[in-house]
């Protein structure tokens, strides 16, 4: 992408003041005369600094668990193709499925192929890096470091929850790449490749889509006409998604899978990540108090379009606790020449593309280094000790894939997907939108000790149930005759049902 972050070409057109929300001139910051005096902060090496701290913020151990099931998603497709019907889960009985980000799961497994999981952790800290720097590029127009350092600092602040190994930080890294094509009147056909890849990494990329038509209207109402640039921005944006999912292996259903996503709204509701915005975290209190800082500094300057358009993704936020992150990200672009006069401290010159590139070389080779010595999944949290048993016990793992149903969490669910493939013959993950209600209805009444434990057992066939040794589950099955507790640990127990497949 090298074409879209070198400087603004001298030629361009400057936009009209009113549009600079969406198109701010490039050179904003960097007109600091080298006279300037000299200020702990005002040297030109933040882009390298912010390669160092994303390239730390992307090398942890993996250990998301969506994460383990889009890598296995990739193993099958390296294997087979795409799957288009469901084969970890025993509950959807082979349903058909969308997978939305398969080109990103084909991905990581590629990579794990070629250098294993130290080649995922590799590729996602470069990523992280990259977006950290994008991100700081984005705040140009803001010219002080105040400005830029509190925009950036509530990105990364947020991106400490959700910047991970899963797909969606290709979308994230997606939309901040599409918001500089925008901001610095790169080529419009920039967009049509990004949304090629976007369509088929993530389902996140409609939000993307919401950017650039905003982003259009708001120039062409603010400039009273449409030029030609706003109408090949629009082209170049639907062409990329319409081609981008005409080639792919599921054609034009990732397009409407999104819309579909809409309309299971009672499940998904169910889900942590889906539920409106609460204070739970540190950093979901200073999303707010930094939404409330820009949003009213756009209503003193009587920006309205910018500050419709930050409405729109703040929205995004308090419905859903997933959006925080993209609304992060799309109010920097948003946000940035509204804090223009904010502080007297400037970005300094820059120390030149060479040394910053030499820089950047030898901090990745050191990251490199630290991934290279240190563990590659952080397993922890997954019952991995009660599964190397009962896969010692001939209840998993089979060669003959007479694999036992096994009721347990979401998260074991994708962990034994991870490890076992199409023949984990699992009872749910963290897959939400997969689900029918009742499945996940039924497995937060689990976890929540809501109803009779066994009349929802009884409505989801399983041989064995593992579950969390704490729990008021574990201590009902312990008690309960139709089961027999066949293992137990600190934490986690085994639990057999009497009469069904298993060894009771």
């Amino acid at each position: 992408m090298k074409g879209i972050v070198d400087s603004a070409s001298a030629s361009e057109a400057v936009p009209a003041p009113e549009t600079a929300e969406i198109a701010g001139t490039a050179d904003a910051a960097g007109s600091v005369g080298s006279d300037r005096p000299s200020r702990l902060l005002e040297h030109g090496w933040w882009p390298l600094v912010l390669w160092c701290l994303g390239l730390v913020m992307g090398a942890g151990a993996l250990s998301d668990n969506s994460f383990l099931t889009h890598l296995a998603t990739g193993r099958l497709i390296r294997e087979g193709g795409a799957p288009h019907t469901d084969v970890y889960s025993f509950a959807t009985e082979g349903s058909p499925i969308v997978v939305q980000s398969w080109l990103a799961s084909w991905w990581y497994a590629t990579l794990e192929w070629v250098g294993g999981a130290f080649a995922i952790r590799v590729f996602i800290a470069l990523l992280t890096a990259t977006l950290l720097v994008v991100l700081w590029r984005l705040t140009r127009p803001a010219a002080s470091l105040v400005g830029r350092m509190a925009l950036v600092a509530m990105a990364a602040m947020v991106g400490l929850l959700w910047w991970n190994e899963r797909p969606q930080i290709i979308g994230f890294l997606a939309l901040a790449l599409i918001a500089l094509v925008i901001s610095e009147r790169r080529s419009p056909w920039w967009l049509f490749g990004l949304f090629a890849l976007w369509v088929n990494c993530h389902g996140s990329f409609p939000l993307g889509l919401a950017y650039v038509g905003m982003a259009v209207v708001v120039r062409v109402v603010a400039n009273r006409a449409i030029t030609r640039r706003e109408v090949t921005e629009a082209v170049a944006t639907v062409a990329g998604i319409v081609i981008g999912a005409a080639v792919s292996p599921y054609g034009f259903e990732l397009l409407t899978f999104p819309i579909e996503l809409l309309g299971r709204s009672s499940s998904l509701i169910l889900i942590t990540e889906w539920r409106p915005l609460a204070l739970r975290e540190f950093a979901t209190v200073v999303f707010l108090i930094e939404v409330v800082a820009i949003c009213a500094l756009l209503a003193m300057q009587r920006a309205w379009l910018r500050l419709l358009m930050a409405a729109f993704f703040v929205g995004l936020a308090l419905m859903a606790v997933r959006n925080v992150a993209i609304a992060s990200l799309a109010l920097i672009p948003i946000a940035a020449p509204s804090l223009a006069g904010l502080g007297s401290l400037r970005e300094g010159p820059s120390p030149g593309k060479r040394q910053l590139r030499l820089g950047g070389v030898v901090a990745a080779a050191l990251v490199m280094v630290f991934i290279g010595v240190t563990d590659d999944y952080d397993l922890s949290a997954y019952p991995t000790a009660a599964v190397d048993w009962m896969q010692d016990a001939g209840l998993v793992g089979r060669a003959d894939g007479e694999n036992l149903r096994v009721l347990s969490h979401d998260y074991s669910g994708n962990y034994l997907e991870w490890r076992y493939g199409a023949e984990a013959n699992t009872w749910i993950d963290d897959r939400a939108e997969l689900y029918p209600f009742e499945t996940a209805r039924d497995y937060v009444f689990l976890l929540s000790d809501i109803g009779d434990h066994d009349v929802i057992l009884a409505r989801h066939p399983h041989d064995v149930v593992m579950w969390a040794a704490d729990s008021t589950l574990a201590r009902h099955l312990a008690a309960d005759d139709a089961y027999e507790i066949i293992y137990r640990d600190p934490g986690t127990v085994i639990a057999c049902r009497k009469g069904g497949a298993g060894p009771c």
